[in-house]
């Protein structure tokens, strides 16, 4: 749908009948719709390249309340969520003879200031996982990043389980527990994530780090 800017007498901007209308280095243009024939068979291509959007999109639907903190407004325009999307498309997606993976080390669950943080560590005993952490005091310090809330996730390897605290902890805590038992005889993988964000409306956020894997 186009919109107009300044009103009834300003220039149109989007999508009228078969006519797009933008602005290129501040010049109004005007172009025709190309054809689309709905019809048309894909190519490998354009199949793979939908197979690993539908892959990414579904994969993130179960981090949705995580990445509406940790991307927000990382991208102008754009919707955290989608800006995850962007990001884990671009950089975080592998493919092999069995189809599409997430690269874990590649995957982030927020996005912004490069993290502080120098050492975390994991363990498990009793059905508690324990995440330790320590951090650059001058650079929190600096950037006054001691308030930031943890976003502290931990997926299977198989995709089924998706868990974890949201705004939990403050990064100077510097631990946070998580409750994950054992689900049956069988040892789970699980991958685990932590981030910070902000809670003071300002919409920073630090680069989430992957810890690594934990079985249990």
């Amino acid at each position: 749908m186009g919109r107009t800017k300044k009103g009834l007498n300003g220039s149109v901007v989007g999508k009228v009948g078969p006519h797009v209308f933008y602005q290129w280095k501040g010049i109004d243009c005007v172009r025709t719709r190309p054809r689309v024939n709905k019809n048309r068979k894909l190519s490998s291509d354009e199949t793979k390249n939908r197979g690993k959007f539908a892959y990414v999109q579904r994969f993130l639907s179960n981090l949705t309340v995580a990445l509406r903190l940790g991307f927000h407004n990382y991208k102008e325009n754009q919707t955290a969520f989608n800006s995850a999307m962007s990001y884990t498309l671009t950089n975080a997606v592998r493919s092999d003879e069995e189809g599409f993976y997430i690269d874990h080390s590649a995957l982030r669950i927020s996005k912004g200031i490069p993290s502080p943080l120098n050492e975390v560590t994991l363990t498990y005993e009793d059905d508690i996982l324990t995440c330790d952490w320590d951090y650059d005091k001058t650079i929190v310090t600096d950037l006054h990043l001691a308030g930031f809330r943890s976003l502290l996730l931990f997926m299977s390897d198989d995709e089924l389980t998706f868990n974890g605290n949201i705004l939990d902890k403050a990064m100077d805590d510097k631990k946070e527990q998580i409750r994950i038992p054992r689900i049956n005889d069988v040892d789970t993988i699980y991958h685990v994530h932590l981030g910070f964000v902000a809670t003071d409306h300002s919409s920073r956020r630090i680069d989430s780090v992957y810890i690594g894997t934990i079985t249990i």
